[in-house]
């Protein structure tokens, strides 16, 4: 996992294969959370790229509307190796700019536009509809397959994948840099970066102590359940978690050896979260 902690997984049958050799191999559909006003000042665009990341595409549609790339905004970053699709918002209050359906460069393309009366900031869309073909080293029998199916239907640990933690885990060790002296920058998406890999390591740590307990699929005393009565792990900041009891205690021995990255985070000024421990694929 590119350096990364080997945290624990539920136990099951599984699989020994390969993925993720080209992009085609992983697919990921943004869902809107939103319904398109059809007018204002925002240019929606809905993109497809491959091979390609967020941040460059958006700079890319700035520069061919000739509109600010400080308005751009979208509702989450898409892996890079993967072929994906998902929604961009540029401020055109003049109404001018235009791109239609088949515009772009190579490793992007747009697929629609619409108007809408304001920007998209992260979280906007309903869901990620993701896609992976593994490539098996030798056959399964439908035994197993059945088996796999009904651990999937269980649930999987929700662990942050290495995508988060950047190539090589590059934002995770600019995260620890930070924490060792301090200095973040004040804006602009390498501050993402950094915040979100060091939130995302210490909900995996809370989420691997679960699964070693045992305990990331079921209840114990003093959880805060998500909406669809799931255990939840912390995504870290100011405030005070609201799991007591077990749970609470559970989240504090994990995090003890991870006290300074806390107090960063809360100083950066995040507001504490949840995420679920577990993660139940919907059918498609």
């Amino acid at each position: 996992m590119n350096g990364l902690p080997d945290w624990p997984q539920l136990s099951g049958p599984g699989l020994v294969g390969r993925y993720r050799m080209t992009p085609e191999d992983f697919r990921v559909d943004e869902v809107p959370g939103w319904t398109a006003d059809g007018s204002g000042e925002h240019l929606l665009v809905e993109v497809e790229k491959r091979g390609e990341n967020t941040a460059r595409v958006a700079e890319a549609l700035a520069r061919i509307t000739g509109l600010d790339p400080a308005t751009v905004g979208w509702c989450g970053a898409k892996d890079r190796h993967a072929v994906t699709r998902q929604w961009f918002s540029l401020r055109d209050p003049g109404g001018e700019a235009r791109l239609e359906a088949g515009a772009g460069e190579a490793g992007w393309r747009v697929l629609d536009s619409v108007r809408h009366g304001r920007k998209l900031r992260r979280g906007d869309h309903a869901v990620n509809r993701f896609r992976l073909r593994l490539l098996l080293e030798q056959p399964v029998s439908a035994d197993v397959l059945d088996r796999i199916r009904d651990r999937l239907a269980a649930g999987v640990a929700n662990y942050f994948g290495p995508q988060r933690f950047g190539r090589d885990g590059g934002n995770l060790e600019l995260a620890r840099q930070w924490v060792r002296d301090g200095r973040l920058p004040r804006r602009g998406a390498r501050r993402g970066w950094i915040l979100s890999a060091a939130r995302s390591l210490l909900f995996n740590e809370v989420l691997a102590a679960r699964v070693a307990a045992g305990t990331a699929t079921r209840e114990i005393d003093g959880d805060r359940l998500d909406a669809d009565g799931r255990p939840t792990g912390p995504l870290w900041g100011r405030g005070r978690s609201p799991a007591t009891g077990a749970a609470a205690e559970r989240e504090q021995t994990a995090l003890a050896p991870w006290r300074e990255w806390c107090e960063r985070l809360e100083h950066a000024g995040l507001v504490q979260e949840r995420r679920a421990l577990v993660c139940v694929p919907a059918a498609p």
